[in-house]
């Protein structure tokens, strides 16, 4: 999907501090003979502070960036999740509305896995009209009783932020030259552990395992159609790359960093190295492996920090890349225009 006329404003980060894997050790919570292989350095975490909270944190600072615009010029605001955010039967959008814009933006949460942000991408730039603003923000905080952080998938450790991007339809500092999100419905059960659906996990009281479910369906892929599941993951994520790319009307060797989920480098050099001819230098995986994956907001985050350390210039293109539940497959493509004057000053989170 092109997006003309759809501009990266500015961006919000909210991120706690980071808890090193070798006080995860030390303490037993994460295994000591897993860190030389996965070579993960920490996750950022944050404590009891609710995901919300996180998001409305990260959300004022994009205000404070954004060179004038105030919350209430707002046209659309989008919430985006992968955990609880708070009471049963509560939506976490209203206290962005409560505390910060106000009761007359269209608001709503779109849950969609760790893709939920390039949703919110799409739908924006096609709710937006000519001189509209969105606020699109990303929060989770993994620390609860039915998630253990250090664990609970193998080989990645699941960190905590608020992330809050405003997007505009007349100037920004980067452009957004084209985004494009799909799904494998036939997918569908790769993250569903072969459990039940009804009651509700949450419901019972049982924990989140992705590590137990992976290996679940690494069992279906001995005694089934895994592998043409598989395949077509493959498959239709290149093709998506490639889209996009044509779409951005430019071509992989013009693109200067590589954003992925923060999860475990061997899948990251599968989906990356070996599919796209990359190198994990390539990507941002070094800068997550120290803060965990924030499950909507890794890419984002990480363009943040691309930004704040001088990794990226006018004129580069950056390519973001997206795999959540569903299967859900994701990319975009951003072109940066200018360097916001906060990360040359060093105003950093």
């Amino acid at each position: 999907m092109r997006t003309p006329g759809t501009y990266l404003r500015s961006i919000g980060v909210h991120l706690p501090p980071v808890v090193t894997i070798e006080t995860a050790v030390a303490e037993g919570r994460y295994p000591a003979g897993e860190v030389e292989h996965f070579r993960l350095t920490g996750a950022a975490v944050a404590g009891d502070v609710p995901a919300p909270e996180l998001g409305l944190r990260a959300a004022r600072q994009a205000f404070e960036r954004s060179g004038g615009l105030s919350p209430h010029d707002l046209d659309l605001l989008l919430y985006c999740d992968v955990w609880h955010q708070g009471p049963d039967g509560w939506e976490p959008q209203y206290y962005l509305q409560q505390h910060l814009v106000g009761g007359n933006v269209p608001a709503a949460e779109l849950r969609q896995g760790c893709c939920g942000l390039f949703n919110a991408l799409q739908i924006t730039a096609r709710y937006l009209r000519p001189g509209g603003t969105a606020l699109l923000v990303g929060a989770d905080n993994h620390g609860t009783p039915l998630v253990d952080r250090w664990r609970t998938i193998e080989g990645t450790v699941m960190g905590d932020a608020g992330l809050a991007l405003l997007i505009a339809t007349d100037t920004g500092f980067a452009e957004l030259r084209s985004v494009n999100v799909t799904v494998l419905p036939e997918a569908e059960a790769v993250n569903d552990g072969g459990v039940p659906m009804f009651p509700p996990d949450a419901t019972l009281g049982r924990p989140l395992d992705f590590a137990g479910r992976n290996r679940e369906f690494r069992k279906r892929l001995l005694h089934g159609d895994g592998a043409r599941v598989m395949l077509a993951i493959q498959t239709t994520m290149l093709e998506l790359v490639d889209r996009t790319l044509k779409e951005a009307e430019i071509t992989l060797d013009d693109v200067a960093r590589v954003a992925f989920p923060h999860v475990r480098w061997d899948d990251v050099e599968h989906r990356g190295v070996n599919w796209f001819g990359l190198t994990l230098a390539d990507t941002t995986w070094e800068y997550g492996a120290g803060i965990g994956h924030l499950g909507v907001s890794d890419q984002f985050v990480a363009l943040d920090h691309l930004l704040a350390t001088g990794a990226l210039a006018p004129g580069d293109h950056m390519l973001l890349l997206g795999f959540g539940a569903g299967t859900t497959l994701a990319c975009a493509v951003l072109r940066i225009l200018d360097i916001p004057p906060e990360y040359a000053s060093g105003d950093l989170h």
